[in-house]
């Protein structure tokens, strides 16, 4: 197990210096908590504050007490070693036309990471970070219409300097970015380089939505071609993944029989 000499920090100044002067002006809150049972919940909370569609805001927190991933399973959130951001915003677009916004999420917090870490996190669909076939971290959105418009939150979790002890209470392969490459990193470049990734795709999705987001993701996509079990509440099928639709559905081959899969209801893993 790897030993980190010292443990760093967020502080709201080093996580800034990474986002553009532009999403700084329209960025009405940064928030970082040293202890908080759920950053998407604290910025659902916080986004009834905001008034204007070009608004945003964005929570951080050293270590979640209920930390939550998709379906509502624990995401496992250790003090002081990993990111755990939440960030919201009003969008005049309708809950429709958000069909694979988290996979464009994935894309741009890859793409913003890529120049740091030296390699491109890999994607599982639908909300799956990945490095070497091991989950590096996740992605949450929840979104609800109101009077407003669309709140859009959208939370990310991501493995930075986390080590091996914490194995046994996590169900499936993972790693870190300082087991996988071996040294240490910033938590705040890199905290701040992934709410500069998430204003961009706040901007991209707005004006082009998911179409400006498919091939990238298909060359980051871990499950292209590759066999797969999917399971919801009231079926499993074995099959190939071979793809995904312009609105971000996997494209699931059983047998010659071609499902086009929605991430809110199905569970894949490969075989």
């Amino acid at each position: 197990m790897r030993m980190i000499k010292k443990r760093q920090l967020l502080n709201k100044t080093d996580i800034l210096k990474n986002i553009s002067a532009e999403h700084k002006e329209s960025l009405k809150e940064l928030t970082i908590f040293e202890e908080i049972g759920s950053t998407n919940d604290e910025a659902k909370t916080k986004l009834t504050e905001i008034e204007n569609f070009n608004d945003s805001l964005a929570i951080f927190a050293e270590q979640q007490t209920s930390g939550r991933g998709r379906s509502g399973k624990t995401w496992e959130s250790p003090a002081n070693v990993n990111i755990y951001l939440s960030f919201g915003w009003y969008s005049s677009l309708k809950l429709s036309d958000l069909e694979g916004l988290s996979l464009g999420s994935g894309v741009e917090i890859s793409n913003h990471l890529d120049p740091i870490i030296g390699e491109s996190l890999k994607l599982k669909w639908p909300n799956d970070l990945f490095l070497s076939e091991k989950k590096t971290g996740g992605i949450l959105v929840e979104t609800t219409s109101n009077k407003k418009g669309t709140s859009i939150v959208i939370g990310v979790g991501l493995n930075v300097l986390m080590s091996d002890k914490v194995e046994n209470s996590i169900d499936q392969d993972w790693t870190s970015l300082s087991i996988h490459f071996g040294k240490d990193f910033d938590r705040n470049e890199i905290a701040g380089l992934m709410l500069e990734a998430l204003f961009h795709l706040k901007n991209n999705f707005e004006s082009k939505g998911f179409a400006h987001y498919k091939d990238r993701f298909e060359e980051l996509n871990t499950l292209n071609n590759k066999e797969c079990l999917a399971t919801s509440k009231d079926v499993s099928l074995m099959g190939l993944a071979e793809g995904i639709t312009e609105n971000g559905e996997l494209i699931f081959n059983e047998n010659g029989k071609i499902h086009q899969l929605r991430y809110g209801d199905v569970s894949i893993k490969k075989i």
